[in-house]
């Protein structure tokens, strides 16, 4: 008999005189190699979270092994010492640990895929490793002690409820800024402003010393950065595309921005253009040093390099639940864009609508919160809200909704707070102007 299997061996005997053991070994059926092994072992906790009690007589009845090779493995085991069981358990998981990354490696070498997708699945290979390494779950004391703390500091002003902000405050106030594992979706009709708002946040939140990513499958780096130079200087695209040679005040006008934006630990991205290059990248970049928020502009352009469902709207829902994967498991927002579709411009309303999401897929069950902006001057020239935008919160899971009125200055490329004060709309019922 092999080191390996005497530990399983000795491991199940010891969990059948002493079954609280089992959920404290922390493994999983495949991870036993011996013959039967995986079979009990699967079979003791299913009984377990039935409430009976996995004994030799009740595993032998609801599993295909030999009564006498549980019989043995009782006789076998000389200890249900807690330490010396987990030991043997700790034995058993490294062994499969290592046969699941050398078996995972030996395939990826003999696939046929390109660089880039082996480097993706060699990535999310030794990720799936690393998450079965046993991790100390905190207790529900723990938890909420933890969340007790946290109502204390912002009960007394040393934090906020309010996370990262979008530049805008009176939005920030209504939907507490982007905080942590967030999938947050700004959606909007082209010529909005959306991708100005999500580089106002990413540029914001540079300035301030926070690590942001930003992939854009619509726009190259240059003109990325040249937005963020317009709106950080408050100086005109117009007169930046097409500079007087004269004007001796553009250098000292955007020269701070220059420099925040050189200093800043701000990362932009225009040659990643599908979901498995996204997440890689913000993984790798996350294990140098924490991401504090990730951008993606937009949800409709991205694509895979692995074979994909025929149903667009199925895969677009595919991409948006592996950026929440992505949120939660960096533990930072993710600021998704997303175009609509063309409903809106035939209602007489053109203000959007969650069901306007275009190729929604599950996008919206997975989005923490829904922004949409609507921008009145676009549909009537002689609106009496030209500069006004709207930005609409659709959807904010365990928070409030309502529209904040802002000022919408594309010609800076930005969204700033309207001078005369607080502009939200709540529902009807608390509308502040009824």
């Amino acid at each position: 008999m092999s080191e390996l299997i005497h530990y399983e061996t000795v491991l199940i005997g010891a969990c059948l005189q002493a079954p609280e053991l089992i959920a404290q070994a922390g493994l999983a059926a495949g991870d036993l190699q011996g013959e039967y092994h995986g079979e009990i072992w699967g079979t003791m906790q299913a009984l377990q979270a039935k409430g009976v009690t996995p004994d030799l007589v009740s595993v032998s009845d609801a599993c295909s092994a030999p009564v006498g090779l549980l019989a043995e493995a009782m006789r076998e085991c000389y200890s249900t010492t807690p330490s010396l069981v987990l030991t043997w358990a700790s034995v058993i998981r490294d062994r499969a640990r290592r046969q699941r990354l050398s078996a995972g490696l030996q395939a990826l070498a003999v696939s046929d895929h390109d660089a880039d997708m082996l480097v993706h699945h060699a990535r999310e290979l030794l990720l799936g490793v690393e998450q079965d390494a046993p991790q100390a779950r905190p207790s529900n004391r723990d938890i909420i002690d933890e969340r007790l703390r946290a109502l204390e500091d912002r009960m007394s002003g040393r934090a906020s409820h309010i996370g990262l902000s979008y530049g805008v405050k009176d939005l920030d106030e209504l939907i507490y800024g982007m905080r942590p594992s967030e999938l947050i979706v700004l959606a909007a009709r082209p010529a909005m402003g959306k991708s100005a708002l999500a580089l106002q946040a990413a540029r914001v939140n540079a300035e301030k010393g926070k690590r942001v990513l930003v992939f854009s499958l619509e726009m190259d780096n240059g003109e990325l950065f040249d937005r963020m130079i317009c709106q950080g200087a408050r100086f005109p695209a117009d007169r930046y595309a097409n500079p007087d040679p004269y004007d001796n005040t553009i250098g000292p006008r955007i020269s701070g921005t220059v420099k925040m934006l050189k200093e800043a630990d701000l990362h932009c991205f225009d040659s990643v253009f599908d979901i498995e290059g996204i997440t890689a990248k913000a993984r790798a970049l996350h294990q140098e040093r924490p991401v504090d928020l990730v951008v993606v502009d937009y949800l409709q352009l991205i694509g895979s390099k692995s074979q994909r469902s025929q149903n667009r709207a199925t895969e677009v829902g595919e991409y948006s639940r592996a950026l929440k994967m992505l949120a939660m498991s960096l533990g930072c927002p993710v600021l998704l864009l997303s175009q609509l579709n063309r409903n809106v411009e035939s209602r007489p309303d053109k203000r959007p609508l969650m069901a306007d999401l275009r190729e929604s897929g599950s996008v919206e069950q997975d989005a923490n919160k829904i922004i949409m902006i609507y921008r009145d001057e676009v549909y009537h020239e002689d609106s009496p809200d030209k500069g006004v935008a709207e930005l609409i919160a659709r959807k904010h899971r365990g928070g409030n909704i309502g529209t904040t009125r802002c000022a919408g200055n594309l010609r800076f490329f930005s969204f700033d707070d309207l001078a005369f004060g607080h502009q939200q709309q709540e529902a009807p019922r608390n509308d502040p102007f009824a």
